[in-house]
């Protein structure tokens, strides 16, 4: 790992090291939606700040074309802090008792979630709107879920489509079912990219995206990390960080419905 990380300065042993990124790298991609959605490039490095996104238009003979200047947009930051005592980490050395990482594995949840925030936030602040419909009726959310695929579709955008929800939105669908048909089952029909759960969807709304690389992508700079920050007493500090920057090419990609 890079110095820059300042990890040669932690008074940690190489298993505890690995312990701790082993912990968040569990953590993280059992939580985080954006990067199952969306295609990652990169890392690039901590380095990068700025990243170009190309919009694309026909030109005067019909033809597609990139614009002749790309615009360009920051990488952001997004970090969670997070401690260990010192006497824990002599414990895990003396006794049978290995070290408790139930700190890393919150920050490392709380950062996923931080991040999740932002990219689908920013679909979502991107997206067109749509009709929710009632979803505690059979055929609601089919029917609302169909007519926002058609309305991408007569955009230009063909799919696959996938679908982001709450989890107690995520709840009410898969309760539907009449004569033995589950609601589920004819939605997951239309969503083949998939039926995804977030808690940076808002309870009563759904997000429907056409996520192909061409439409929007994330970019990653320096990959989800764990940084010493230095002791404080006989603490320990520590931050779990990222840079990254989603890029809209194509807006109007995603619908809400609400």
């Amino acid at each position: 790992m890079s110095d820059y990380l300042m990890r040669d300065d932690a008074p940690l042993t190489e298993a505890q090291w690995k312990a701790v990124d082993g912990m968040v790298a569990t953590v993280v991609t059992k939580n985080l939606v954006g990067r199952k959605l969306l295609e990652v490039v990169g890392p690039l490095g901590w380095g990068v700040e700025r990243v170009p996104v190309n919009s694309f238009a026909k030109d005067d003979d019909g033809a597609f074309v990139a614009a002749t200047e790309a615009t360009y947009i920051e990488l952001v930051t997004k970090s969670i802090p997070f401690k260990l005592h010192m006497k824990d980490l002599v414990k895990a050395e003396q006794t049978p008792f290995s070290l408790d990482l139930g700190a890393v594995a919150s920050a490392a949840t709380e950062l996923a979630g931080k991040e999740d925030k932002f990219v689908l936030g920013t679909l979502i602040e991107n997206a067109a709107n749509g009709e929710m419909g009632d979803w505690s009726q059979v055929n609601g959310p089919f029917t609302a879920i169909a007519k926002a695929q058609a309305d991408l579709r007569a955009q230009g955008f063909d799919g696959p489509y996938a679908l982001v929800v709450n989890f107690g939105t995520y709840a009410r669908l898969a309760s539907l079912m009449m004569h033995g048909q589950r609601e589920l089952k004819l939605v997951e029909s239309l969503v083949e990219a998939g039926i995804f759960r977030s808690p940076a969807v808002d309870e009563g709304k759904a997000l429907l995206v056409d996520p192909a690389s061409w439409n929007a992508d994330l970019v990653v700079g320096q990959d989800i990390a764990t940084a010493f920050l230095g002791n404080e007493g006989l603490d320990l500090s520590f931050q779990i960080l990222e840079t990254i920057a989603l890029r809209i090419k194509r807006a109007g990609c995603a619908v809400l419905l609400k």
